[in-house]
């Protein structure tokens, strides 16, 4: 059980203290493609982590995708393309890591959050993975600016830690951390090309088998949501909008009723807003794959890779 109540304040040492263990060997995988400027930006950001005894993994499909900067002494690269693929590949790069955490290649990571993730990990032992506190998310609306991410984080900096933490059902993919050793090999679905729609979901949802997941306050960072780097066909994210909450659901993964609220709102947005407006031509590409996927499980045909077969549409 954890050693203090979920949500309050914690008599555990100020995490920025050296308190893990002397056998701990964290590492960082950064999975990327196509976007060297942004990883080039997170590389420089983790140079700057109080903590610097992990080892840093930098996945990307091809020599394009790294950044124009000599990457730190010590980094491992590795190539696979599809997230999930190359956050295995990053996975099989570090097989003696004690603690892993991910990051997305526009997350802006608070310096303190890999030193705050270990000691988290190591007061509360039956916590398998945690995910950390979003101060601004791109992702929800407008991309967030780089300057906006550095005043909003020099600003919490500046404050006490809180100390604080909830149990968590979800690891939200622009930033989680887990102890492999806890998940006993656990991997990311290898099924889920591309982007992997829906990968940390259920990352999760198998994590929680093991044990806890926790989102931990004194864990903070940004989520740029910058959209560029022709990550997102439409055609092909509307199949895996359909396709990959049905196939988790087939595997065990994903309750039905999960399934259906992954499902359910983006194909009622899509149909509504490929009838007029501005997002009309692209919404109704999206349709056209969340009714392929549609189709597909009608028949059970349980295929997320499929959508390597459909036309890649203009980007978002």
């Amino acid at each position: 059980m954890p050693d203090s109540t979920p949500g309050m304040p914690e008599s555990a040492a100020d995490p920025r203290q050296p308190t893990s263990r002397p056998t701990a060997r964290p590492a960082v995988i950064l999975a990327s493609a196509g976007r060297p400027e942004l990883l080039g930006e997170v590389v420089a950001d983790l140079s700057r982590q109080t903590r610097q005894d992990f080892t840093l993994v930098v996945s990307v499909p091809d020599e394009a995708s790294l950044p124009a900067a000599p990457l730190p002494s010590g980094t491992v690269v590795v190539h696979d393309r599809g997230l999930a693929a190359q956050r295995n590949a990053g996975l099989d790069a570090v097989p003696d890591a004690t603690h892993v955490f991910c990051f997305d290649d526009d997350a802006v990571v608070r310096e303190d959050f890999v030193e705050n993730g270990v000691a988290f990990f190591d007061q509360h032992p039956d916590v398998v993975a945690l995910t950390g506190r979003v101060l601004l998310d791109g992702a929800a609306a407008e991309a967030v600016s780089r300057e906006e991410a550095e005043q909003f984080l020099a600003a919490s900096l500046s404050e006490p830690l809180l100390h604080r933490w909830q149990p968590s059902r979800e690891l939200y993919g622009c930033n989680f951390g887990f102890r492999p050793d806890a998940l006993d090999g656990q991997r990311f679905d290898g099924r889920l090309p591309l982007y992997s729609w829906l990968e940390d979901h259920d990352f999760a949802r198998r994590a929680m088998r093991h044990g806890s997941l926790a989102k931990v306050e004194d864990c903070v960072v940004v989520h740029r949501g910058v959209k560029s780097g022709g990550r997102m066909a439409h055609e092909r994210l509307g199949y895996s909008q359909v396709m990959n909450p049905a196939y988790l659901h087939h595997v065990g993964s994903f309750p039905l009723w999960l399934a259906l609220r992954e499902t359910v709102p983006r194909l009622g947005k899509n149909a509504v807003r490929s009838l007029a407006g501005s997002e009309s031509d692209w919404r109704r590409e999206r349709l056209r794959g969340n009714l392929r996927a549609a189709g597909d499980i009608a028949r059970r045909r349980f295929t997320p890779e499929r959508i390597l077969e459909l036309p890649v549409a203009r980007n978002s």
